[in-house]
């Protein structure tokens, strides 16, 4: 299991869960890439913060960090958003470690 961002997220990027992160996980991804859109009031917010699901180990660290509630455990994910469980995952599929490391976000 992994931890999951969601649609609150999209427009915030506000980076406090990925300060706690002691596995580094976080991305920092355009939402075209994601196949997502910018919210109508926030259209500059162009890129969201992902987990890769292989790297995180779940401590649950960044959950209570995030000042909108966007992530949550991959089973606990609301019925909504659970397409952000695919889109977190899918983002990973065949990229190489250049691609990875050029939108890995360190604190």
């Amino acid at each position: 299991m992994a931890r999951v961002v969601t649609s609150p997220c999209i427009g915030v990027h506000d980076t406090a869960c990925m300060k706690v992160c002691p596995v580094n996980c976080y991305y920092d991804v355009p939402l075209s890439e994601l196949g997502l859109q910018p919210k109508p009031d926030k259209p500059d917010t162009t890129k969201m913060l992902i987990v890769n699901p292989d790297e995180c180990i779940d401590c649950g660290l960044c959950e209570p960090e995030c000042p909108v509630n966007a992530v949550f455990p991959s089973d606990s994910v609301p019925e909504q958003d659970k397409k952000f469980i695919d889109i977190n995952k899918n983002w990973f599929a065949g990229k190489d470690q250049a691609t990875l490391d050029a939108h890995r976000i360190t604190p």
